[in-house]
């Protein structure tokens, strides 16, 4: 939780223009990434990842997993279309969109059965458990195999996809929490609509004004699961923590963490943020103009222009100690059930994506900030006024339970619900104490 491990992070991207005053990442995966809408592509579960593996016109065919079940996903999908009617190898990838959750269920069985996919976006807080697994092999041999420049990526970056020395993944993207405004409903309310709260306490004064219960407008989100986890942000700007400095146990149950939690349940209590909201709900109120402050990802970006909100991005509120945001590197990972044609075909495209051409796009049109010095360097992406606020992620960024196999089960299984538990009006204290113990119980394992 080293801010210097941050600035190295995010070297690549000092030479842009900073925006904004002050977060998941989402642990979770992204996130975890705006679950308002599901899609399927060409892969199914009867179609399995070793009678996809063909090699025809002298290239391979290969699924590839994701959790991009957002609208960065469209995108995402229009570069993998792209690469399979381009490249010159004759490759081709099959991709299957997916909610984390069944991913996470998915991809366990489907190594043990060797019908995995070849190809897999995972965040840095799956390292660990991926690598402990076995569910994906080292890829040291990746940028001399592909000719793949390594100079291009911080080394920050890659070290956070490192388990015991070894490149476990090369990085996809790099992304954190923001807070997301609707200038429209800022202006109705009679605030500025160019200026977001800077503070925690800010946003309770703006929520109040905007809320308009006959309209089913919220002044504020606070979503209980399917959501980036943004409560691992407000317990660090307040002073608190989840788990210890060395990772060993929980640091929950603290003073710190029970103004937060409280802070949560009085404005869900007062009727300023939705109550039982999963991050789906919360995303399509945002979207349809009836949400005025949200802390999510980049990936909200995308959806957000395509729906014409008007909308502004900046840094995560402070609270009593400072601003905050987990910041998540997520990767490519290669299975370790897939032949060496699928691997080949893996790598390829891995090398594809990491152009400063797909990279740069990416960015312009998620609003990811770049991780390639290259892309960076870009002047239209330097241009860009919400790649630069993005960006601020190196002034506020932290990296949740590093080292920590169990962190996603602590924020999926222990916090979410702790979430919402107070946000349904239960006792906070009681339930940061169970939680806490809980934290604990998974820590001893």
């Amino acid at each position: 939780m080293k801010r210097k491990i941050i600035a190295g992070l995010l070297s690549a991207v000092c030479i842009v223009s900073l925006i904004g005053c002050g977060n998941t990442s989402s642990p979770m995966g992204t996130e975890e990434n705006a679950d308002n809408s599901t899609s399927e592509d060409t892969a199914t579960d009867e179609t399995t990842a070793t009678e996809s593996a063909e090699v025809s016109d002298g290239g391979t065919t290969i699924q590839f997993w994701n959790s991009f079940t957002g609208t960065d996903g469209d995108v995402l999908r229009e570069i993998v279309d792209t690469y399979n009617k381009t490249n010159t190898k004759g490759n081709t990838i099959e991709m299957d969109i997916m909610p984390t959750d069944s991913l996470e269920e998915k991809l366990p069985a489907a190594i043990a059965s060797k019908t995995a996919p070849a190809l897999v976006i995972k965040g840095n807080f799956d390292t660990a458990t991926y690598g402990e697994n076995g569910i994906f092999q080292s890829i040291d041999d990746f940028f001399e195999t592909t000719g793949t420049d390594k100079t291009d990526f911080s080394d920050a970056s890659l070290e956070a996809l490192q388990y015991e020395g070894k490149q476990l993944m090369i990085p996809m993207q790099v992304h954190s929490t923001f807070l997301f405004w609707n200038k429209d409903l800022f202006e109705a309310a009679g605030l500025d609509p160019e200026t977001p709260p800077a503070t925690w306490d800010e946003v309770v004064a703006d929520a109040a004004k905007i809320t308009d219960s006959s309209k089913k407008i919220y002044g504020v989100g606070f979503p209980v699961s399917g959501a980036p986890c943004y409560f691992d942000a407000m317990f660090k700007s307040n002073g608190g923590d989840v788990v210890t400095e060395n990772g060993t146990a929980s640091a929950l149950d603290s003073e710190a963490n029970l103004k937060t939690l409280q802070y949560i349940q009085e404005l869900v209590s007062a009727g300023y943020a939705p109550k039982g909201a999963t991050g789906a709900d919360t995303d399509n109120l945002m979207l349809a103009d009836q949400l005025g402050i949200y802390c999510s990802g980049p990936w909200l970006v995308n959806g957000l222009k395509e729906n014409e909100i008007n909308f502004g991005v900046a840094a995560m509120p402070a609270g009593t100690s400072e601003a905050a945001g987990v910041i998540e590197v997520q990767g490519f990972g290669v299975t370790s059930t897939c032949s060496d044609a699928e691997k080949a075909a893996a790598y390829d495209f891995i090398a594809y994506w990491n152009t400063t051409e797909v990279c740069k796009e990416w960015s312009l049109r998620n609003g990811f900030p770049p991780y390639l010095k290259s892309v960076a360097a870009d002047t239209e992406v330097q241009a860009d006024p919400i790649v630069s606020a993005l960006s601020s992620i190196s002034e506020f960024g932290f990296t949740f339970a590093p080292g920590v196999s169990a962190a996603n089960q602590i924020n999926a299984d222990v916090l979410f619900p702790l979430i919402e538990n107070i946000s349904a009006g239960n006792d906070c204290q009681t339930e940061l104490t169970k939680a806490s113990e809980s934290i604990d119980e998974l820590l001893s394992k």
